[in-house]
């Protein structure tokens, strides 16, 4: 069995490299369980501060034949530069201080009372990668779904990588190929800052409540700053519309053409990058319906990041369960 594997720093490494000992690889662990973005992004320093400039090759320059003593006329590429914000997420987990000083270990008790805290940052990370929109909440980061929100049949604009899947409706979802590395999807941090989760141990706090009572509480405040940026939009490709209704039955969505359809698209622009495949598991559920009736040799099981994987073409197969079933109508 095959085994895949990124060449660049996730998040996870980055808090690794960032912060020792017991609790942070508890917390790099409670984080991988519920966000395959943490394992899979790569990771790059801002390089404007809070924001992180890009600039887009958006066309060619021109090559011409020439003859003897010819003359060749002069052109250039053209570009686009693209600012790109960062938001701060946080989350504070407080526990009653008699609970944690009758715990044998205090430290991961306080740690294990912090797992919704810390599987709501992950859902709310994932929601902003894909639905982020700065319009709407300035404080976050524009997500894929805005950047890819429009569809083209220009090939120079980043709507020619939204295939459409049929759906009529506002009952939709879409299948992602996201290639992360340094020239194609990055999730960002601040200049000068700490990438991954950042954890404080605020110790003992006074709370009080409305009639003036008070209580004493263990209180931990965690955060991450992080943004997202799309360096080549040609290697990474969203298939919309795909209707939930219509999954079923003999006239269902083909997910296997519209996949081949999206591997295309990104293929050969995606050197240097791992490309991955994200649904969410109603979908997947239905796909893998599809594939196990049909003979097709480019989907088998692979080792990714020391488990497991469905993959398509070498590339992983990941759930992802903020991918809505509402999305509207991409036009």
């Amino acid at each position: 069995m095959a085994t895949l594997g990124a060449s660049y720093l996730t998040l996870a490494d980055r808090l690794k490299r960032t912060e020792a000992g017991e609790q942070a690889a508890s917390i790099i662990e409670l984080m991988n369980e519920t966000n395959c973005i943490m394992q899979d992004a790569n990771v790059i320093e801002c390089n404007d501060g809070t924001n992180n400039i890009s600039t887009i090759r958006t066309g060619l320059p021109n090559a011409t034949f020439r003859r003897l003593y010819g003359f060749v006329q002069p052109s250039k590429s053209t570009t686009a530069q693209v600012k790109d914000t960062t938001g701060m997420l946080e989350a504070y987990s407080i526990v009653d201080k008699d609970l944690v000083d009758k715990a044998k270990n205090p430290k991961l008790f306080r740690l294990s009372e912090s797992t919704p805290f810390l599987e709501a940052m992950n859902q709310t990370l994932q929601n902003e990668v894909f639905y982020g929109d700065t319009k709407v909440k300035p404080e976050g980061f524009d997500g894929l779904s805005v950047r890819y929100g429009k569809k083209s049949t220009d090939s120079k604009n980043i709507g020619s990588n939204i295939i459409d899947g049929g759906g009529e409706g506002a009952d939709n979802t879409s299948i992602w190929f996201i290639t992360w590395g340094d020239q194609h999807v990055s999730l960002t941090y601040p200049e000068g800052s700490q990438a991954g989760m950042q954890h404080e141990d605020d110790g003992i706090q006074t709370e009080t409540d409305t009639n003036g009572g008070k209580r004493k509480v263990y209180q931990d405040h965690f955060k991450m700053d992080v943004g997202l940026t799309v360096k080549d939009w040609r290697s990474t490709c969203r298939i919309a519309n795909i209707d939930v209704s219509d999954l079923d039955g003999e006239s269902a969505v083909d997910l296997v053409d519209l996949m081949r359809k999206a591997y295309y698209k990104v293929k050969r622009h995606s050197a240097g990058g791992q490309t991955c495949i994200y649904c969410n598991t109603n979908l997947l559920m239905h796909f893998d319906k599809q594939v196990e009736s049909k003979t097709n040799i480019h989907f088998s099981y692979q080792e990714y990041l020391g488990e497991k994987v469905l993959t398509y073409k070498g590339m992983p197969i990941r759930a992802c369960d903020q991918i809505l079933d509402n999305e509207a109508k991409v036009s």
